[in-house]
């Protein structure tokens, strides 16, 4: 069994990715090719495994055991690309490579909250002083319409028209960088 760890493929603190996809490479290639039969889609994916590994490697802790590592992220790569098309694969079958997957962060998941939060955080930065007031107190203090027009002596149906136009000026920043808004 393998047992090398994240931290095993460090060099002057930096994560050797190299190392990594000519160790894992097959490995996961073979994985993905019991899941999915178009060799592009197999290819993309592969190469999503190992960028969001080089894109998180800081945030991850170098004593974790690799291989279910990847394992992992391949899993949540593979559900999330055929929940959307409803394509079934059985996923249990990966679970047949790896007698004991650790427990893993869905990566995935945390970048794309971490995205869509800077997104969000630089929409904030640039809304006018009022717009900010207005979105912070509804959507961070969790104030009410109603709390919000008197305590900035506005009516509500100013704050109302106000948060409509930010939600949809958010809504399209996060469209144009692929995130539905609802999510």
């Amino acid at each position: 069994m393998d047992n090398k760890t994240i931290g095993d493929f460090e060099e002057n603190n930096i994560l050797n990715i190299e190392a990594i996809i000519q160790t894992y490479n097959s490995y996961i290639y073979t994985i993905l090719k019991n899941c999915i039969s178009n060799k592009e889609d197999i290819e993309e994916v592969l190469s999503d495994v190992f960028m969001i590994l080089w894109k998180n490697y800081e945030k991850i802790d170098k004593n974790i055991h690799i291989k279910p590592y990847l394992v992992g992220i391949t899993r949540n790569l593979i559900r999330k690309r055929y929940r959307i098309s409803n394509i079934i694969c059985n996923l249990e079958n990966i679970d047949d490579y790896e007698n004991k997957v650790s427990n893993y962060i869905d990566i995935q998941n945390l970048m794309e909250k971490d995205e869509k939060s800077k997104i969000i955080s630089t929409q904030i930065d640039n809304m006018k002083l009022e717009e900010k007031k207005i979105f912070i107190m509804f959507y961070y203090e969790s104030k009410k319409i109603k709390e919000i027009s008197k305590e900035l002596s506005l009516s509500e149906s100013k704050v109302k028209i106000i948060l409509h136009r930010l939600r949809k000026v958010i809504k399209k920043k996060l469209k144009e960088r692929g995130y539905d808004y609802g999510e």
